[in-house]
């Protein structure tokens, strides 16, 4: 009896992994089967970010997977990170379509106008994560020059409920023909409507963000 009542109170593995099933998303037609402890640590996090000034509209979530993302020593692998980031840049870059028409879009997807192309990027390692976990990747613009633009990207942990990686990189907006920087307030009227955009997401992000080391400064005292 205290073996069937150990089994029962004893952590389940997969529920500690429930990340990575269907069941934690909109859509299922019932409860998690074996819980979801990361529910109440999702919306944790969510809310940190967004008051830090990350952009709600392109973070990405995605799950440690114990056979593909560690090293030999048990932590997520430095070159794993470039997979969890690359999702972000990816829905960023999508998140263009804001603003661009579908053939400015499709053009720009298929290099036969203007392309973002990665200007640098700095990689910060700041914790090390374990599995399991659930790892948010999450952007927040910061610069905007008619060339170029720039931000960071975090990683959030839902176990620790801190950010364990940044990036902080830039692109440079480049003529796919001639392979030179362009100002994409000349290019057409879908570039010129990007540029103010991201220029209103700067100002956005910069607010929360003054806002929330403002705020946490204070707590510190």
């Amino acid at each position: 009896m205290a073996s069937d009542t150990g089994k029962k109170n004893a952590k389940s593995q997969l529920a500690e992994s429930a990340y990575n099933s269907p069941y934690s998303h909109h859509g299922a037609p019932q409860p998690h089967p074996n819980g979801d402890p990361y529910e109440s640590l999702r919306r944790s996090a969510l809310c940190t970010l967004e008051a830090m000034g990350y952009d709600p509209k392109t973070m990405v979530e995605r799950g440690v997977i114990w056979a593909e993302d560690q090293d030999p020593f048990g932590h997520v692998t430095q070159a794993q990170y470039m997979h969890f980031f690359g999702n972000c840049f990816h829905r960023v870059m999508e998140g263009y379509d804001e603003f661009l028409s579908q053939k400015e879009y499709d053009d720009m997807i298929k290099a036969r106008s203007v392309i973002p192309a990665i200007r640098k990027y700095e990689i910060s390692i700041k914790r090390q994560v374990i599995y399991p976990d659930s790892l948010i990747s999450a952007y927040r613009q910061e610069v905007t020059q008619p060339t170029r633009n720039g931000g960071t990207t975090s990683l959030f942990s839902l176990k620790q409920q801190a950010i364990v990686a940044e990036c902080k990189g830039s692109v440079t907006y480049m003529d796919a023909k001639s392979g030179r920087p362009v100002d994409i307030r000349t290019v057409s009227p879908g570039w010129s409507a990007l540029y103010d955009g991201l220029n209103k997401k700067c100002e956005s992000a910069k607010a929360l963000k003054e806002n929330w080391e403002c705020e946490h400064r204070k707590s510190k005292l």
